[in-house]
């Protein structure tokens, strides 16, 4: 499996550069990067009586917010319970028809209410008759959304993100990218195929009879394999986290609500635990503690070892940290895979052992998605067929809840912080994200600068401007792109001293190929401008050169220049052609 992430390579100087023209590159639907100057942690708080049904009409003065346990003001507050338009359409005709005064039309949702909803496919982690039972059940949701006036993007994952359809309102575009979906190739029947072939494989090892001469030997043959087949198992979880944790990132210049709708079969969170469960069942636990040459691994204490929660830990942060709520569907539906397969009769040595894999195999994989879902505030759709009645329930919580808005404390260490949101109404329960992590506002320019790589956003009121030169190989498949960022001196803020004026730019960039995303490469650019060559410089621009590492192909690069001073920001993008001298093309500008 292909782990490639493409390299930035830089080499940088400090060029003052005349003005030079350079053609355009715009987005077909441009959405623009919020900025805001004074920071507000929103939270949605999702109300609902001792029933389970939702609640209305609470005011301001009914909830209290605490942050790591003290409490805050709170600033903003909105209240939602959206109507169905549909119904609401109704209403209008029959009232007009009965000659009765219309009923008043619900106000709008203001821009920073909208909602933004990211349905992730993870092919990667699916089998391909589950993702079809739920895309089935899916454009039905998706349709209403859209009706309610929210935009909708559709990402997959097979080992590396696609952006099927970037953020749309348009129902063709959403059904036309969900039929895509539907013939890419899922991965988890082949993880499967071999987990069961393990299994196979040491359940006829445990019978043989040479097994009780060659036991040991057996059974390190046992534990050789599974510890393969857990190695390749946390490689693809690694794969399948940072893809997912990338998506969350690169949500954070979005204005507004966003949620993402996670449908996969499960995610396994201690690689391999049935398979050490049925090593120990097989084999017997005392053969794992004797003085023996076998004595050297216990089945049970390695099983505890491969926990790789941390990993939707560092999602659940990133989620928090961008106010991205998690909606989860275990895709397997109600009965979800099982051991209990005719090919093997006597899988396990015990009583009910398979019924133990098999419980042992669904908790493993359903325990991430539960935990992205709680802790960032959202649901997780587990144990069901009924997808389509589930989804229109859970569309509720974009429809009624309650926007709780406070200005975190000042000076307060860039860390995860802890939320409690308590509602002044004996029996009435809260559901909300539960806390979040701030970032220095660098890493926030970072995370924005992500966004214009993976959603195209713009927004360059620095009026920074990207050139290319001529790619110089650099090995096999690999060449050195010459890049260079104009930033003009006017729009720079510069802070006047006795002898120069002094200013601080910091510029990001992160490139996309056809093999992934590469890290991001920030560096911080102090400005000095003497005071008797300010005059001149006005009209003139700041240059940054470097030098891009690069796979052949065509790459997508992403540019954010960060103004220190004014707290300005630009963020461009564009596609250029990487090819070898002499070969059709060359690298193209873009702004």
């Amino acid at each position: 499996m292909s782990t490639h992430r493409p390299q930035i390579a830089l080499l940088l100087m400090l060029l003052m550069l005349g003005s030079a023209a350079a053609g355009a590159q715009e987005p077909e639907t441009p959405i623009f990067v919020e900025s805001v100057d004074v920071e507000v942690i929103n939270v949605e708080v999702f109300v609902t009586d001792g029933d389970g049904h939702r609640v209305v009409g609470l005011a301001k003065e009914d909830f209290e917010i605490y942050e790591d346990g003290k409490p805050v003001p709170i600033t903003n507050f909105f209240a939602v319970a959206r109507e169905d338009p549909v119904l609401a359409g109704l209403d209008r005709d029959r009232a007009e028809f009965l000659g009765e005064p219309a009923p008043r039309r619900a106000s709008p949702l203001p821009e920073d209410q909208r909602l933004h909803l990211v349905v992730y496919v993870d092919h990667f982690n699916l089998h391909p008759q589950h993702r079809a039972r739920v895309l089935d059940d899916l454009g039905s949701f998706l349709e209403d959304r859209l009706i309610q006036g929210d935009r909708v993007m559709l990402v997959g994952f097979s080992r590396r993100l696609e952006v099927v359809e970037p953020f749309t309102q348009d129902r063709r575009r959403v059904f036309d990218g969900l039929e895509r979906m539907r013939k890419v190739a899922a991965h988890r029947p082949i993880q499967d195929a071999e987990r069961l072939r393990i299994m196979g494989l040491m359940a006829r090892a445990s019978r043989e009879e040479s097994a009780l001469i060659d036991l040991e030997v057996q059974m390190r043959n046992a534990h050789q394999m599974v510890r393969s087949y857990v190695q390749s198992t946390r490689n693809d979880l690694e794969l399948s986290s940072r893809a997912l944790r990338q998506t969350v990132r690169s949500l954070a210049g979005l204005p507004g609500r966003k949620a993402l709708l996670y449908v996969s079969s499960g995610l396994p969170q201690r690689p391999g635990e049935e398979l050490y469960e049925l090593m120990t069942d097989l084999f017997g636990q005392e053969a794992f503690q004797g003085v023996g040459p076998t004595s050297d691994f216990n089945p049970g204490m390695e099983a505890m070892l491969e926990d790789e929660s941390h990993l939707f830990g560092e999602i659940v942060q990133e989620a928090n940290a961008h106010q991205v709520t998690f909606y989860t569907v275990d895709a397997r539906g109600a009965g979800g895979e099982t051991a209990s397969s005719p090919a093997f009769p006597n899988l396990s040595a015990s009583e009910g052992g398979r019924m133990v894999l098999d419980q042992m195999w669904t908790l493993n994989l359903q325990e991430p998605l539960v935990r992205m879902a709680e802790t960032t505030g959202g649901q997780s759709i587990l144990n069901t067929f009924n997808f389509s009645d589930v989804l229109t329930d859970m569309a509720e919580d974009f429809d009624t809840f309650y926007s709780l808005g406070y200005q975190p404390p000042p000076g307060r260490e860039p860390k995860y912080h802890k939320i409690e949101v308590k509602v002044a109404h004996p029996g009435f329960r809260v559901r909300h994200r539960a806390g979040y992590e701030s970032k220095l506002e660098a890493d926030r320019v970072s995370d924005r600068t992500l966004s214009s790589l993976l959603l195209g956003l713009e927004k360059n009121p620095l009026g920074v401007r990207v050139e290319f030169g001529k790619p110089e190989k650099a090995g096999a498949g690999k060449f050195d792109l010459p890049i260079l960022v104009r930033v003009p001196v006017q729009e720079v803020t510069l802070l006047f001293q006795e002898a120069s004026a002094e200013g601080r730019l910091t510029f990001f960039v992160v490139v996309q190929d056809a093999e992934g995303i590469s890290d991001m490469h920030r560096q911080p650019y102090p400005v000095s401008i003497p005071s008797e060559q300010l005059e001149a410089a006005r009209g003139r621009e700041i240059g940054w050169a470097g030098k891009l590492r690069i796979r052949r192909g065509t790459p997508t690069i992403a540019v954010g220049v960060w103004d220190e001073l004014s707290g300005v920001e630009s963020f461009v993008q564009t596609r250029v052609l990487v090819e070898q001298p002499g070969e059709r093309g060359r690298g193209r500008t873009g702004r």
